[in-house]
C-alpha cells in the first residue's frame, strides 16, 4: 500500500492498492462538476458545463509517457458522467489549469488523475509543480515512482 500525505497531513487507510489520499485544504479552490468531452493528450483534455467550454492543462506535469494519453482515457470513460474538476487558475493564453477527480475501483472513492499519472511513472513533475494544488502530495507520488522504477523511472 502506498500512502500520500496532504497538505495537512497524512490519514490511515486500510486498502490494498495504491491510493493517494488528499484532503482538500481552504486555500484550494473548490470543485465543480464538469463533462469531459475529449483527451487531447496525457496532460490536456476538452471539458464543457452547460454552455462553458474550457481547455484543462493538468497542473505540475512534464514529459508524458505515449501511454499517458491512453490512461487518462481510460479513467474518464468510467462512470459518472461528469468529472471533478479543481481549476487553480488560468494562464494568460486563456488555458485552465487544475486537476481531475477519477472514481476508484470501488467508485466509492475519486483520486487524482495527475496524481495517478506520477505515480504510476507516466509522467514528471514540472519544475513549478508547487503552484498546483496538492503539489505536495504530488512530489511523494512521483517520488514512489522513482523508488520502484516506474514508467519513465525505469531505466534510471
Amino acid at each position: 500500500m502506498i500512502m500520500i500525505c496532504s497538505l495537512l497531513g497524512c490519514s490511515l487507510s486500510s486498502r490494498s492498492s495504491q491510493t493517494i489520499i488528499v484532503s482538500r485544504d481552504s486555500e484550494i479552490p473548490l470543485t465543480e462538476h464538469w463533462v469531459v468531452k475529449s483527451v487531447v493528450s496525457g496532460d490536456r483534455l476538452i471539458v464543457k458545463k452547460i454552455f462553458q467550454r474550457r481547455t484543462l492543462q493538468l497542473c505540475g506535469l512534464s514529459d508524458l509517457t505515449s501511454n499517458s494519453k491512453r490512461y487518462v482515457e481510460k479513467k474518464v470513460k468510467q462512470p459518472p458522467e461528469t468529472m471533478p474538476i479543481t481549476f487553480a487558475g488560468k494562464d494568460e493564453k486563456g488555458i485552465w489549469y487544475g486537476d481531475m477527480w477519477v472514481n476508484t475501483e470501488n467508485n466509492n472513492d475519486e483520486e487524482s488523475i495527475t496524481g495517478l499519472l506520477l505515480l504510476n511513472g507516466l509522467a514528471k513533475l514540472s519544475k513549478d509543480y508547487y503552484n498546483c494544488p496538492n503539489g505536495d502530495s504530488f512530489k511523494l507520488a512521483e517520488n514512489s515512482a522513482k523508488e520502484k522504477k516506474f514508467g519513465v523511472w525505469s531505466s534510471k
